[in-house]
């Protein structure tokens, strides 16, 4: 199991029995008092029930304010430059990331077509903390003569400044190298 999906697993217990505590200590009183077991089930439920709202604001924006992973932060945006081995043109290009904890989606722009990530991961690879994305490539209508839709994946490392920079490949037996700088908004 991936261990982000660990993590978030960890943390849904965690906080359910967090939860169960913070409320059998608000009703501790009618607890001693001999309470039913039908009032814990339901004291076990409320816990529940926050529990998954807390894990759902977790793994859509808390992530980022906890330092306790190591998942990097990535911008919302970056812009750089994509040199292909078809004609070893530098092409401008923008990357616009959406990520949460257990997913992120990358879309790259450029003047002749755009890219959409079918599946994306971040994940450590000999040692260094790596962005890799497949893709379905799309050029504009007017580029179609040279540059049909295709298939890729992307590696992009991502370095302690920010940046990201590697190489991809497509299914037309191409490759290039990209170099990224994060666009602060």
């Amino acid at each position: 199991m991936d261990k982000q999906y660990q993590n978030i697993i960890k943390i849904s217990v965690w906080s359910t029995i967090i939860f169960f505590v913070i409320r059998c200590g608000i009703s501790w009183t009618s607890i001693k008092a001999g309470a039913s077991l039908y009032e814990l089930f339901g004291y076990a439920g409320e816990a529940i029930g926050l529990s998954a709202l807390f894990v759902a604001l977790f793994e859509r924006w808390l992530w980022k304010k906890i330092p306790f992973f190591s998942v990097p932060i990535l911008k919302k945006r970056y812009t750089g430059i994509l040199k292909s081995s078809y004609d070893n043109v530098d092409r401008e290009i923008e990357l616009e990331i959406k990520q949460t904890f257990l997913s992120v989606k990358v879309l790259m722009k450029s003047n002749e077509s755009k890219s959409n990530s079918i599946s994306a991961s971040i994940d450590e690879f000999l040692g260094v903390q790596q962005l890799t994305y497949c893709y379905l490539n799309t050029p504009k209508a007017e580029f179609r003569h040279r540059s049909e839709m295709h298939f890729g994946t992307a590696m992009l490392e991502i370095t302690k400044e920010g940046i990201l920079k590697g190489s991809y490949y497509t299914d037309r037996k191409t490759c290039g190298d990209m170099f990224l700088n994060p666009v602060d908004d």
